[in-house]
């Protein structure tokens, strides 16, 4: 190839080998045939920006399926879209991805050796692509794309060894972020895996109501004040001396709001974070500290609930009910929120993970037609055991450290991200450039 040219994806796959290819439809692939477990099937909701994400509800299907359509099985350094909807979005298989099955609403694209598909991947995340397939998306009302108009994706093509050198300083970067992501995912996972076990399975308490002298991750100090037996609830028994009261009496709920946008005193150069539910969509892990848009002094004033505290918890109350956060940073929300401060006898680390052991609560008491909602009137009665002092303070003491570090991660992986932003344009560009 030229040192450097500018091509479209159908060009090159036209010159130089590789294949574009639409999922399955559904008389090949039936939703009778997903399964609970499995290989996963990717479409739409597991193609982020740059890579893929499952999620609780990703179908999968057993290997009769993949068996039978090998030509949906997706390889390591394919590209793969959706074909509806967030139609800018693109990512790349990864090595441990290899061998997923490619759902009825993705296209995947196989890239010739000729070229490095990572470099590939990288171009489609620049804002100006991203904003060209939006603007030759097909359809009004559910932009769409399709083969046609993937082939006709303009790329620009370096060397090989230049698109590789450029390619190794961009997967450093990334490596890094996914790196920080798990270890955050692990650390979320054991925060996650205490709660359960000391206030919804009561283990400790079971243990010592059996006769053990200690348990194992809990202070002596704190097992010796715990009780030994149960009593009757309206959540069932709980430890003796903890009580069930609705929410509402333990913790101050707050709503949000959203002042005029046709007020630029409001928002022009406002320096205080605003937080809406999309905010809290694109989150890792569930701690806020940014958000997309902010808000002056001027437009905090036109809210009720103001300029939330740190640590204030933030539960999405609707589009949809049920994303969660700790806000590391202070901030403002909009009417999407219930707004949690916890300056009673519960920690923001026992709400935040209250909230998650009860969703399929508060979910239930949401109302709406258009779209589920959750109001404060309606979530404030809501039965929560509260433990001791003595029992939330032992869990703050053993899951803060770990929120911390968590924080820390996410601080992190922003400035790796911010880094790689600035760099991805200008090495695509050749504006900035590597010798190979």
């Amino acid at each position: 190839m030229p040192n450097r040219r500018t091509t479209t994806l159908g060009e090159l796959l036209d010159n130089y080998g590789g294949e574009i290819k639409t999922g399955p439809f559904g008389t090949k692939l039936r939703a009778a045939e997903y399964t609970p477990t499995g290989v996963p099937v990717i479409s739409v909701g597991e193609v982020g920006y740059g890579r893929l994400r499952l999620h609780d509800k990703t179908p999968r299907v057993d290997t009769s399926v993949t068996n039978r359509m090998p030509e949906y099985l997706l390889r390591y350094g394919d590209i793969v879209f959706g074909r509806k909807g967030a139609v800018d979005r693109s990512a790349r298989v990864q090595v441990d991805q290899d061998g997923w099955f490619l759902g009825s609403d993705g296209i995947r694209v196989r890239l010739p050796s000729t070229c490095d598909s990572a470099f590939i991947a990288y171009q489609l995340q620049v804002q100006a692509h991203r904003d060209w397939m939006i603007q030759h998306a097909a359809g009004s009302t559910m932009p769409s794309l399709n083969e046609g108009i993937i082939r006709r994706i303009p790329i620009v093509l370096p060397s090989i060894e230049e698109q590789r050198a450029i390619t190794a300083v961009l997967v450093s970067l990334d490596d890094k972020i996914e790196q920080n992501r798990r270890t955050g995912a692990k650390l979320e996972e054991l925060a996650r895996a205490v709660f359960k076990g000391w206030f919804v399975d009561f283990e400790p308490v079971k243990a010592k109501a059996a006769g053990a002298t200690a348990f194992p991750g809990m202070l002596p100090e704190t097992f010796a004040k715990l009780p030994s037996r149960f009593v009757d609830s309206e959540l069932g028994p709980v430890p003796e001396g903890w009580e069930v009261k609705p929410i509402g009496d333990v913790v101050t709920v707050r709503g949000g709001g959203t002042p005029s946008t046709k007020n630029e005193s409001f928002w022009t150069d406002g320096t205080h974070c605003w937080a809406t539910p999309k905010d809290l969509s694109s989150l890792q892990h569930p701690v806020l500290l940014s958000t997309g848009r902010r808000i002056t002094t001027a437009g905090v004033a036109k809210i009720s609930s103001g300029l939330l505290p740190i640590d204030t918890v933030l539960l999405s109350s609707r589009a949809p009910v049920g994303y969660l956060a700790l806000a590391k940073v202070p901030t403002a929300v909009n009417q999407g929120f219930i707004a949690i401060e916890c300056n009673g006898p519960l920690t923001p680390h026992y709400v935040l993970h209250w909230l998650d052991s009860s969703m399929e609560e508060i979910k239930g008491r949401a109302s709406g037609t258009t779209f589920a909602e959750i109001s404060k009137s309606a979530f404030r009665p809501i039965p929560a055991i509260v433990p001791t002092s003595e029992m939330t303070q032992a869990f703050d003491d053993d899951v803060k450290p770990l929120f911390d570090l968590i924080t820390n991660l996410v601080a992190d992986s922003m400035k790796l991200a911010t880094m790689r932003d600035y760099l991805l344009p200008r090495l695509l560009s050749g504006h900035v450039r590597i010798t190979p």
